[in-house]
């Protein structure tokens, strides 16, 4: 696995930071990493799915661990940290961490508020083309919206038994784990772009979450399932370039109010 520099030129002085998923490496913030470079952030992208991180990083605790060390030369810097699915959880993870300088988390499909996520592979035994398009399906909204091309190259990528053992063991690492046990301590303010259709890890637990807790900001893309970085674009980077605005201009109390919590 590998993370890389993907910003040219002259230093900049703030990072965004772009944890990949379970099987879906940077592509998925491909939209995402332009918006953030050219808003002079530079960005930190970690290229492979954590399916190819290799067998010492079979669960969610030792993914988090392998992260945070990446991440330690850059602990005192800036830091806006974006997670979808399982990446959305390790972002979550270092935004209750005082250790790191997180400004931001910008999170969505996060597991462990007591869904069983299992993806089907219980009863797969490879990650083969089929497997790909049936939880594809499941990710999206409207399936229409798959980029079929990207789909199977990225599942070619990940087909053996290697990847399918490690995301069966990190699946069933998450079903220990509850996000709820430390969310409270997030502190930072974070922007929850959930799809309203997702049915992998349903919006409703995170509303609760998000009324207990002030730094939490739910956001609902009417039109989006598990990924809407991916399925909606523009409706997922119009909250996000409202909420980067208000990080770091200092609106009026009008602009403030406007980026409330989607109802």
């Amino acid at each position: 696995m590998k993370s890389s520099f993907i910003a040219g030129g002259q230093k900049m002085s703030s990072l965004a930071v772009f944890l990949p998923g379970l099987f879906a490496g940077s592509w998925i913030w491909s939209s995402q990493i332009e918006t953030m470079r050219k808003k002079g952030f530079e960005p930190i992208v970690f290229d492979d799915p954590f399916v190819k991180f290799g067998k010492n990083y079979g669960t969610v605790p030792s993914l988090i661990d392998f992260v945070k060390e990446a991440l330690l030369p850059h602990k005192s810097r800036e830091t806006v940290v974006f997670g979808n699915s399982m990446g959305g959880y390790i972002a979550l993870a270092l935004a209750s961490d005082p250790e790191f300088n997180i400004k931001q988390a910008i999170v969505s499909g996060c597991p462990g508020a007591g869904e069983n996520v299992t993806l089907g592979l219980g009863v797969s035994r490879i990650l083969s083309l089929d497997y790909a398009h049936k939880i594809s399906r499941e990710l999206f909204h409207d399936p229409s919206r798959l980029d079929t091309a990207m789909i199977e190259s990225t599942f070619r990528e990940i087909a053996n038994r290697q990847c399918f053992m490690m995301g069966l063991s990190i699946l069933r690492s998450l079903q220990k784990i509850d996000v709820r046990d430390f969310i409270d301590s997030v502190a930072v303010d974070t922007h929850l772009i959930w799809g309203a259709h997702d049915r992998v890890t349903p919006i409703d637990p995170w509303r609760d979450m998000a009324a207990a807790n002030p730094a939490l900001h739910l956001h609902s893309i009417a039109d989006a399932g598990h990924c809407p970085m991916i399925e909606t674009p523009d409706a997922f980077n119009a909250v996000l370039e409202r909420v980067l605005y208000k990080e770091r201009a200092a609106p009026s109390p009008m602009a403030a109010s406007e980026a409330r919590p989607a109802p």
